[in-house]
């Protein structure tokens, strides 16, 4: 048997029909895993009873004769793939025969569609700007950008790590909102700094996590809901929280050392504050070593 049966990330299935029944031959380790069967237990099932073609109008005997049709240019059905814990999940068939001595097996691929799908219902209710995958490792393994002031193309973001467009400072705070979503089981909302060619944007987002049949992480889908470009000079919020990390100052710490209010300093580092009164902009400013125009240009001399 071909070791790339084996090898490859797409659930794929062998199935043969021996006189008057269709059964499934072998799985490889993607189709176990996005199914949530045994390997043991899916070589007894009629492979009818785990993908179902109604949906297409077609029996499993002329869905997989269509699909392996060699006459046809890239034939593709979609239709259900039943799991272990009957929840039916969108996939995209295609088919190839495979001669195995006087023998005609043939060998189903299946397109995972439930992230694809879910993204496509989620804009047929919400405005969004990016919609992306990323994998358990955090890398992108899709993305596509729809109103967003995004230069580059898609491509040039594929199986970059997510953490490379993240802002320094955020990149903590995105790997646990990740982290919760994984574990917890639900989507989770999020807004961070995002960097993009050398640009920052104030991002809202929503992670959407994945999950095979047996239960097992797949991956999430991130898309952005708003996505807007932050000018440094009319972001003194995002200059002060840059300026705080690299002198490893605190909230706290700049409190104590200006007498200023915590909930003060806050305010005006989340942005509530848009314009502290001068005496403030100068104590803060010059407890970080610079001049209080460096952060608010409405202050110039």
């Amino acid at each position: 048997m071909n070791h790339l049966f084996y090898l490859l990330s797409d659930p794929m299935l062998i199935v043969e029909f021996d006189e008057s029944r269709w059964s499934i031959r072998d799985v490889n380790q993607a189709f176990a895993d996005f199914s949530g069967f045994k390997k043991s237990d899916l070589i007894l099932l009629d492979p009818s009873t785990v993908i179902s073609t109604r949906e297409a109008g077609l029996s499993f005997k002329e869905a997989i004769h269509q699909l392996s049709d060699e006459d046809t240019f890239s034939p593709r059905i979609e239709c259900k793939l039943v799991t272990k814990t009957s929840t039916p999940a969108d996939v995209r068939l295609s088919c190839r025969k495979l001669q195995l001595g006087d023998r005609t097996a043939f060998v189903i691929i299946c397109k995972d569609l439930r992230e694809a799908k879910w993204i496509d219902h989620y804009i047929m209710h919400h405005k969004i700007m990016v919609s992306s995958i990323v994998n358990e490792r955090y890398f992108i393994m899709n993305l596509k950008h729809y109103y967003a002031p995004v230069q580059q193309p898609s491509s040039l973001y594929i199986n970059k790590s997510i953490f490379d467009l993240v802002a320094d400072h955020e990149q903590s705070k995105i790997k646990q909102v990740f982290e919760y979503a994984k574990n917890n089981r639900t989507a989770e909302s999020i807004d961070f700094q995002l960097k993009f060619d050398d640009r920052y944007y104030s991002a809202d987002a929503i992670i959407q996590p994945f999950y095979n049949g047996n239960r097992s992480f797949k991956n999430f889908v991130l898309i952005l809901t708003n996505l807007h470009v932050n000018n440094q000079e009319e972001d003194p919020s995002y200059k002060l929280r840059l300026l705080m990390l690299s002198k490893n100052v605190s909230v706290t710490s700049l409190a104590q050392s200006t007498l200023i209010s915590l909930t003060t300093i806050s305010k005006i580092r989340n942005g509530k504050i848009k314009k502290p009164q001068r005496l403030t902009a100068e104590l803060i400013a010059g407890e970080l070593g610079v001049r209080p125009e460096t952060i608010w240009s409405s202050f110039k001399r």
